[in-house]
């Protein structure tokens, strides 16, 4: 992260992203109890601001769900009092289980809900209707407010497929470490940011810990948005814990200010979308059986077997990469009722016939690496689909050839580093993790959702009961544990080990074929312990190069030659008043003072004093 910082600083975009992409490689092999402890989220969370300052300044077309970067003006006046009118008759007394403010903020979404967001509104709402039983009884078990589905129509419209340009995933825009440290796997053949249930579960999780956290919804909501860090520090800067006061300081991005008046309107105008005048097309409900299928297996194959097509398959798993299940064994989703035919149709079929693959045969002067380079895949896939090891990949060996990653995966199939990240081990998954406690005394999280309440109307009416609760869900939804029941193994990190600290000298030569990945699952350490012995490979590896070992006595470098702190910065292009003042160590209201500002904003080669005068 130091590395990227200071690329940033020295505008060196290309180093910065791919010191970016590394630190996402190494965080791939912690473990989640070391992802929950505050000093790792910390850097968590400066990695997340290296990225977005990476991110390109306009936003691309396909950009999902309804953050809005830029201010919104107010409506006021008669508009205003329309609006609110409209918004009462909308609601006839109904109850909610999230805190509706109906202040400017607030109705000024309702109204752009209605009419110029109108279009994109009637679209997420209809995918909506397809996921909002499964959404509404994961809240339920969790103990969230189920009013808080309608978050994933703020960040995605409810896409599985949707990307932002921060690389967050899914439909509930997950980036890969926060998804970590809720149990969603990530590697070559499967992205279970994209799973509809499992990322629900995880989402409805990680709103619960920012409640706890918080002690306010408003405030969980605006975390979900900006990071718990973020938050925190805008709190402490402005001295109240009150998001409206928040949202009118200078602390916020305006995203941030955005969200939580478009996630009071979210839940207005979906409640009840015919009365603002919207038409919505409603979908199946999301229902699925589930198939055990034993080894790789071809999606259309798998199709043919369960008696249906394949856009159904990828529709109901849509975490599935490629154009088959991964290696060992998958629970696949079905339609419901086609589960027992498509089990009997795999048994019958022989282990030859499962895969529609191509087939390669190995050529006198192929390498591993040479015959997955040409079929765009890595060495890992063509040894997984084979069930082989780098010695039996010889000449005359007949191969199959797995189907590349689909258009639609994360972007670290397109960036410096991503044939390590895709090289990750295939583990199998644990249950989701209990939510996390600090060691602080958190604020209690309800054990169900708060009690409901009512807009405030000119008279009370009878209150109509939430669909939330009691709503029939399709058998097909899994039932999940109660939190309670699970827990995730308590696992001490390990030590960092640095070339200085081992005591014995344990060096390999690399094999064709060979990467740090699979070096380091042959040889039971982890990637990032093997990463930081051998800084060098920055790629896939070459035959005959040395690779470290945990226990090599450190290589010779030259010593870096010591020099004094500097006192004045010169300001570069992505620098910020408070990424400023925390590369010195100081305050940014001290540096603020040093150099007589008034305002946060810095200009690019502005200098500033960076010690006390």
């Amino acid at each position: 992260m130091e590395a990227a910082e200071k690329a940033l600083e020295n505008e060196d975009e290309s180093e910065a992203e791919a010191r970016c992409d590394e630190a996402d490689v190494l965080t791939a092999d912690w473990s989640p109890e070391l992802l929950k402890q505050r000093e790792v989220q910390g850097l968590l969370q400066r990695l997340k601001e290296a990225q977005d300052q990476l991110a390109p300044e306009e936003e691309p077309e396909a950009e999902p769900g309804l953050k809005a970067a830029e201010e919104v003006v107010s409506i006021s006046g008669s508009e205003l009092r329309a609006e609110l009118e409209l918004v009462r008759s909308a609601e006839q007394g109904a109850t909610y289980d999230y805190p509706i403010d109906l202040n400017d903020k607030v109705l000024t979404w309702v109204s752009l809900f209605s009419t110029t967001k109108r279009g994109f509104m009637e679209n997420a709402l209809g995918r909506a209707s397809m996921y909002m039983p499964m959404v509404r009884q994961v809240f339920a078990e969790e103990g969230v407010p189920a009013d808080l589905a309608y978050l994933a129509l703020i960040e995605s419209g409810f896409r599985n497929e949707a990307k932002s340009r921060a690389k967050a995933v899914g439909m509930w825009q997950f980036i890969r470490s926060t998804g970590r440290i809720y149990g969603l796997n990530s590697n070559a053949w499967v992205e279970e940011r994209r799973d509809p249930v499992k990322a629900t579960r995880a989402s409805a999780r990680f709103l619960k810990r920012l409640y706890e956290m918080t002690g306010d919804w408003y405030l969980a909501a605006s975390s979900y948005n900006a990071g718990p860090l973020t938050l925190e520090r805008a709190i402490q800067n402005l001295g109240t814990r009150n998001f409206w006061d928040l949202a009118r300081s200078r602390w916020l991005r305006t995203e941030t200010k955005n969200y939580v008046p478009e996630l009071c309107a979210a839940i207005l105008v979906g409640r009840n979308p015919e009365r603002y005048g919207l038409h919505i097309a409603p979908l199946v409900p999301y229902a699925y059986e589930t198939v055990t299928v034993s080894s790789m297996t071809s999606l259309t194959i798998l199709a043919r077997c369960a008696g249906t097509d394949l856009a159904t398959l990828k529709i109901l798993n849509p975490e599935l990469l490629r154009g088959s299940t991964p290696p060992g064994t998958y629970q696949l989703r079905v339609p419901p009722g086609k589960a027992v035919d498509c089990l009997r149709q795999l048994a019958r079929m022989p282990a030859g016939k499962r895969l529609d693959f191509k087939t390669y045969t190995v050529r006198k002067g192929d390498t591993l690496a040479k015959v997955a380079k040409r079929f765009k895949v890595t060495p890992e896939d063509l040894l997984d689909a084979n069930d082989m090891t780098a010695k039996q990949f010889r000449p005359g060996k007949r191969v199959l050839v797995p189907p590349t990653v689909s258009a639609a995966a994360d972007d670290r199939d397109r960036t410096p580093g991503s044939e390590r990240v895709k090289a990750l081990a295939d583990q199998p998954l644990a249950p989701l993790p209990a939510t996390p406690r600090d060691s602080e005394t958190p604020v209690e999280a309800p054990s169900k959702p708060e009690t409901p309440r009512a807009l405030p109307p000119a008279t009370e009416k009878a209150a109509e009961p939430a669909p939330a609760a009691t709503a029939p869900v399709p058998q097909a939804v899994p039932p999940a544990a109660p939190p309670s029941a699970v827990s995730a193994p308590k696992v001490e990190p390990e030590p960092a080990v640095t070339p200085e600290s081992s005591p014995e000298s344990s060096i390999i030569r690399a094999k064709p074929g060979d990467t740090l990945a699979k070096l380091a699952r042959a040889h039971h350490v982890g990637l990032g312990e093997l990463m930081r012995l051998n800084p060098e490979a920055k790629k896939a590896l070459h035959p005959g190069d040395e690779v470290r070992l945990p226990g090599a006595g450190p290589k010779k470098t030259k010593p870096a030659a010591g020099a004094p702190a500097p006192s004045i910065h010169v300001v570069r292009k992505g620098d910020t008043l408070a990424a400023i003042a925390r590369k010195y160590g100081v305050d940014p209201k001290d540096l603020k003072a040093w150099n007589r500002m008034k305002k946060d904003r810095v200009k690019v080669g502005q200098k500033l004093r960076v010690t006390a005068p």
